[in-house]
Parts: C-alpha cells; sequence; structure tokens
C-alpha cells in the first residue's frame, strides 16, 4: 500500500472517529465542524475536501466506515472467525465510541439503523457461507459471542481461546 492511500485512510480514520466520538457526547448534529477538526487535528478545508460541507454527509459517512470496521464485512477473501474477531477487537479498540452508536442506532427506524441492520444481514450471510454446517442459530450465538467480546473488551490475544469451534 502506498505511503499517501495509508495516510488519506489515516486522515479518514480520525475524521470518522471524532465524528462519531461527538455524535455520541454532544448529540445528533449538534456538533461543529470546527469541533470535528480540533478534535481530530485535521484541518476544516481537508475535511471539506474529503467530505463536503455537511454535518449530515459527513455523520453518514461515519456511520458506513463504522459499519466497516465494526462488521468486517467487504473484505473479499475470507478471514474466518478468528481472525475476523481479532480485526473487529482490535479496529474497536482504536474506534470505541462505534460500539456505543451501534448500540444506540441499530434498532431506530433511520437511514443509520437501516444501514446497520443491514449489515448485520450480510454478515449472517457470510458466516451462513463460511460455515454452512452451522444452523441459524448457531450463527445467531456466534454473532452474539463477538458482541459480548467486544462489550467485554476481551484481549485480541485471547480470541483463539474463547473462540474454540
Amino acid at each position: 500500500m502506498s505511503e499517501n492511500l495509508e495516510e488519506k485512510e489515516e486522515v479518514h480514520f480520525k475524521i470518522c472517529n471524532s465524528v462519531l466520538k461527538l455524535e455520541v457526547n454532544k448529540g445528533h448534529l449538534k456538533w461543529t465542524i470546527s469541533e470535528v477538526s480540533k478534535d481530530s487535528g485535521v484541518t476544516r478545508s481537508l475535511i471539506y475536501y474529503y467530505f463536503g460541507k455537511e454535518k449530515i454527509t459527513l455523520l453518514e459517512e461515519a456511520y458506513r466506515y463504522m459499519v466497516q470496521i465494526f462488521f468486517n464485512v467487504n473484505i473479499e477473501k475470507s478471514l474466518g472467525l478468528r481472525e475476523r474477531m481479532k480485526l473487529v477487537l482490535k479496529n474497536l479498540k482504536e474506534m470505541p465510541y462505534a460500539y456505543i452508536l451501534f448500540f444506540l442506532e441499530r434498532t431506530k427506524d433511520t437511514e443509520a439503523g437501516s444501514l446497520m441492520r443491514n449489515a448485520e444481514a450480510e454478515l449472517f450471510r457470510k458466516l451462513k457461507i463460511e460455515f454452512p454446517e452451522l444452523s441459524e442459530i448457531e450463527i445467531i450465538r456466534i454473532y452474539i459471542l463477538e458482541l459480548g467480546s467486544v462489550a467485554y473488551g476481551l484481549e485480541p490475544e485471547l480470541v483463539d481461546e474463547v473462540f474454540k469451534f
């Protein structure tokens, strides 16, 4: 991966993470782009360049990014249950507000709630493909184990022990 792409991804992460943090701490859209800039350490002009000037657009992108981090369903090659879980735990340590917003928004009748429920359904579909021998209930158990692992703050080094299947 080129340094320029890595730098762009780091900036994207900083901005999205700050938006999610401010959304949790201040309330729905009760933050400013100036606050995002200050919290993320990214200039407003760079935020405008990547996301435009609309807060709702910035929030929607942060939600999409959160879903990508949380559900990790966009990866083409299967990582396997344990490696995917390690990656999710690592990502959520860097972006802890994603987990809080997931639970605040997932049942709401909003675009964000729909986005999260659709990502959940996609994860279930991918798990069923990866583990065709598992029943729907067993896949739900895995998902609940994953959610509990995140809530508990399970260290990635313990995933292999906890996820023995």
